[in-house]
């Protein structure tokens, strides 16, 4: 369906084609009219008549300029580049200030991806006619193609004000806020351009990714849908759509979305790379393979298709095809290709090269959240806290893991003295997240705070037993119940940047969380009327998976059968599982000559699993909220690690500077629990000879 405005369009066109037709019928030679002939032409999307006319244009007045600017764009526009660069560079002989030239020759050097040439050229048509907007408007595009989005912003507010009813020049002040996250700002740009053309479909578009990317689904959705409704022809606005419907789990109309994108354009790179990151998204590796082989026939050297083969080589564990992928993505132009070979570097270990990366990514675009959070992640891992807890505040902006960020009505704590405020403390992430981080909620106590601790339901009852709750300094609520007033904020995982915490300065004045005696002594009897012994043996809790949504859960998790052979090689200990969750349900194929106690499939929260754990003398698990219980709790916890582990457990370490009774076992090579859990017993042996 044509809408509203591309009708009035066509029809405006068509009245000054009859109009200027009138006049090349009194005078075929009239260079004026075949030279807005010609516009109409490339107006109209017609390249082969607007180089016809605007060549008979040039032959009919070879010294006038606008002809040969004309027929330049309308060669362009053909797709015959050095034939339009002549006619433009014929054009500037001419009349060496003229600005129509300049700026064409400038929008030609951007095309060919020379920047800095544009920005000098359209720079000089800004000093020689500084009273047109459309020059500002052209240098601006050239700043924000040259990468350097705070100058753009300028040369679009000078446009905007010799302008003011310019809707591209507002809408392209907003883009530009949106690379400077000044998000307010942007919106603000992008609702005055809509305010002035209603119907700028564009506008409707990067409206819509800029609320999605603030959490404002509905919202976004709407803009989105507005977009393409405009534009049926919009394909970025069908895979914008697709990818919103991805990331709240409508797979299904994704794929719908994705293949509508795929019927406007069915060559366009860019859907043919959103299809192959939906495609190994869902599993389907081949699909993924042969969506992005079918973008590089297509573009051999587009960077983002380059960009997509470098990750898939990665998924695939191919690391040095990987690197050598992603390097060559770069050179043609791909940005996040510099992030992704440092994730690469820290999956193969060179966690050096990986932080060099990860830093020239951040210097090439600081306000990039994504290249900011990777950095942090790599800082934090090497020790570098004090830089990477400041890093760290850019998953804020980071969809990938706040894709809805939480909104309060009262300013963020940054770690200032509270003098007697009311402060919520937030938990933001797992379950793991809060036990760790809980500890900092009677520092901040200290800074003079009233503190109201907000976490979720399964570890409610267990941080009750942080003492500073006890003596009725920290109010604990549940996460969904209503919050007493509060004036200041502050997410449980940014208290150690507000505190500026070091690996040397980690808080730990001992155990901090604990059971309740009563439950404690109940789950001992328990242990001891299940097992039957009065001379009770060694007891070794054991937990082997984490939350099964997490990204990275498929590395730090494993199947409950690598466990069997260190049951029988320490015949003579008790083992009791602290699983929770599907990953319980494997207890059910343990072998007849195995016995495992389900001691926390059903426990009630993590308070259960506390007392529980209270009376056992050793825990090993791989990285689970169980870990960081025990280690809060100052029980012997051995911590089985992937071979990349996550950041907080850092690079060579046996020892984790956040809970001092834990050991970390690490996998020599990728995939090997086998060789983790034969060096566990080797130790588990060393104990019980020590014993």
């Amino acid at each position: 369906m044509v809408v509203a405005t591309e009708l009035a369009e066509e029809n405006s066109l068509l009245t000054q084609a009859k109009r200027f037709q009138q006049k090349l019928l009194r005078d075929p030679a009239d260079p004026e009219a075949l030279v807005a002939m010609s516009l109409i032409a490339l107006a109209s999307r017609q390249a082969d008549a607007a180089v016809v006319t605007a060549q008979a244009a040039t032959a009919s007045a070879p010294e006038m300029l606008a002809a040969w600017v004309t027929l330049g764009h309308a060669l362009r526009a053909q797709g015959n580049e050095i034939e339009a660069e002549a006619a433009l560079n014929k054009a500037l002989s001419l009349d060496g200030v003229s600005e129509l030239a300049l700026v064409a020759l400038g929008e030609f050097r951007c095309a060919a991806g020379e920047a800095d040439a544009a920005v000098e050229m359209i720079g000089r048509a800004v000093h020689y006619a500084p009273e047109k907007p459309s020059v500002h408007l052209a240098y601006g595009h050239a700043l924000a193609c040259a990468g350097r989005f705070e100058e753009a912003l300028v040369a679009y507010l000078a446009a905007s004000a010799l302008a003011p009813k310019n809707a591209e020049a507002h809408f392209a002040a907003g883009y530009s806020l949106m690379r400077l996250y000044r998000v307010e700002d942007a919106e603000r740009s992008y609702r005055r351009a809509l305010f002035l053309h209603p119907n700028f479909a564009a506008a409707w578009l990067n409206l819509g990714q800029l609320l999605y990317e603030q959490g404002r689904v509905i919202e976004a959705e709407a803009a989105l849908h507005r977009s393409v409704e405009l534009m049926p022809k919009l394909a970025t606005g069908w895979v914008n759509l697709a990818n919103l419907e991805k990331d709240r789990g409508g797979t299904q109309l994704a794929e719908k979305f994705l293949q509508r994108a795929m019927e406007v354009d069915p060559e366009r790179v860019e859907t043919l790379v959103a299809l192959a990151h939906h495609a190994n998204e869902t599993g389907n590796r081949a699909a993924a393979w042969q969506w992005v082989e079918k973008a590089l026939e297509s573009a051999p050297e587009n960077p983002d298709a380059l960009n997509t083969r470098g990750i898939l080589l990665h998924v695939d564990g191919r690391n040095e095809e990987s690197l050598v992928a992603l390097a060559e993505a770069e050179a043609c132009g791909s940005f996040s290709a510099i992030s992704n070979r440092g994730n690469v570097l820290l999956d193969i270990r060179c966690c050096d090269e990986a932080l060099t990366e990860h830093r020239r990514a951040v210097a090439r675009d600081p306000h990039h959240a994504g290249a900011r959070y990777n950095l942090a992640l790599t800082e934090l891992r090497m020790g570098e806290w004090l830089t990477g807890w400041r890093n760290y505040e850019a998953r804020w902006r980071f969809g990938e893991v706040n894709r809805i960020p939480p909104r309060y009505n009262v300013p963020r704590w940054a770690g200032e003295p509270l003098d007697g405020k009311s402060i919520l403390l937030h938990a933001e992430q797992g379950l793991g997240d809060t036990m760790q981080f809980c500890r900092y909620a009677p520092l901040v106590v200290a800074r003079g705070g009233r503190v109201i601790l907000e976490v979720q339901p399964a570890v409610a009852r267990l941080v009750i037993s942080l003492a500073a709750v006890h003596s009725g300094a920290i109010e604990v609520i549940v996460r969904g119940e209503t919050r007493p007033e509060f004036e200041l904020e502050c997410p449980l995982m940014s208290l150690p940047a507000c505190f500026h915490t070091t690996v040397e300065t980690a808080p730990w004045f001992g155990p901090y969380l604990g059971a309740e005696v009563e439950e404690a002594e109940r789950r001992n009897s328990e242990l001891f009327a299940h097992f039957g012994t009065e001379s009770r043996p060694l007891r070794i809790g054991i937990s082997w998976a984490g939350n099964p949504r997490y990204k990275a859960d498929t590395q730090r998790s494993m199947p409950l059968a690598n466990f069997f052979p260190l049951l029988r090689a320490l015949p003579d200990a008790e083992f009791i599982s602290l699983q929770k969750g599907e990953a319980a349900e494997q207890l059910h194929d343990v072998p007849r000559d195995l016995h495992i106690y389900d001691g926390s499939s059903r426990d009630r929260d993590f308070a259960s699993t506390a007392a529980l754990a209270t009376n056992l003398d050793l825990i090993l698990t791989t990285d689970t909220a169980v870990a960081h219980l025990a280690g809060a709790m100052g029980l012997r916890v051995w911590l089985l690690l992937a071979h990349r582990a996550d950041w907080r457990w850092m690079e060579n370490r046996t020892d984790s500077p956040w809970y001092p009774t834990m050991l970390l076992l690490r996998q020599s090579s990728l995939g090997d629990w086998t060789s983790l859990l034969n060096d566990a017993v080797t130790n588990i042996s060393n104990l019980t000879k020590r014993k």
